[in-house]
């Protein structure tokens, strides 16, 4: 027999949750609520995304180094980086072929030499004050970093005027030292026939030494023959030097070793 109450029971709790249902937020096709639209998140363009257009992530990141690290040789910027051998090398060519950067070989040592491409491209002013050779300007400029390490070493600067009837004629980088001495420097990468002239405007400028650093032991030899037979009086030949960027970088990294920076 079936129990009065327990039907009654029944149906109001049959009413009750029948009227949960009809409120309840999480009930489908409800008036009440309605369910958020899921939208695809947005594939921004590169530009917009960080990445410079045609240039993936990992080139970026190795042309935003070759910038701020001017000076450091390419096996320095894979260790810093933590990029496997296949990530430096994809990203290198990636902006060589790009003509973002240059490769350098200066001795055993590889450098990147950003272009004023990519400079722009990365939104940094470009430091190079000659439009004749990038290579040119890039030299001048790791020349200056190697330079300036040197304790003895003041300040640098570059590209300096001499003399007042050629406002264009200038060399390329000047060491001041704290002794009060002035060592003027002359890159020399391509030809040799210029080396002559360079020498003589020098003459009798308030240099201490007139110094020509060449990429390679080769022609730092044939400035040195050129010198030598330019006919220059021995007071002035005696402060000449040649010496070659892999010399300058043996040197810094000796400073480094011993905590002089």
């Amino acid at each position: 027999m079936i129990n009065k109450s327990d039907i009654q029971t029944a149906l109001r709790r049959e009413i009750w949750m029948s009227f949960y249902d009809l409120t309840s937020p999480k009930q489908k096709g409800s008036p009440q609520t309605e369910q958020p639209k899921i939208t695809e998140p947005a594939i921004l363009p590169p530009e917009a995304s960080g990445v410079p257009a045609g240039l993936s992530p990992d080139a970026r990141i190795l042309g935003n180094d070759c910038i701020m690290y001017l000076d450091d040789q390419f096996s320095d910027r894979q260790k810093r980086l933590n990029f496997s051998a296949r990530q430096i090398e994809n990203s290198k060519t990636e902006l060589i072929c790009h003509k973002y950067i240059k490769e350098i070989w200066l001795g055993k040592s590889l450098f990147l030499a950003p272009t004023p491409e990519l400079y722009a491209l990365l939104g940094f002013p470009s430091p190079y004050k000659r439009n004749v050779s990038d290579i040119h300007s890039f030299l001048t400029l790791l020349a200056e970093r190697l330079i300036k390490v040197n304790p003895l070493v003041k300040y640098t600067r570059i590209e300096v005027p001499v003399g007042n009837s050629n406002p264009t004629s200038t060399v390329d980088l000047i060491a001041y030292l704290k002794s009060g001495q002035r060592l003027a420097y002359e890159i020399v990468h391509r030809g040799i026939s210029n080396v002559t002239a360079l020498a003589a405007r020098l003459k009798d400028k308030g240099f201490s030494q007139v110094i020509f650093i060449a990429v390679d032991y080769n022609t730092k030899q044939r400035v040195w023959a050129t010198i030598r037979n330019a006919g220059f009086d021995p007071d002035f030949t005696s402060t000449i030097r040649c010496t070659i960027f892999s010399a300058l970088i043996r040197q810094k990294k000796e400073f480094m070793l011993k905590g002089v920076s």
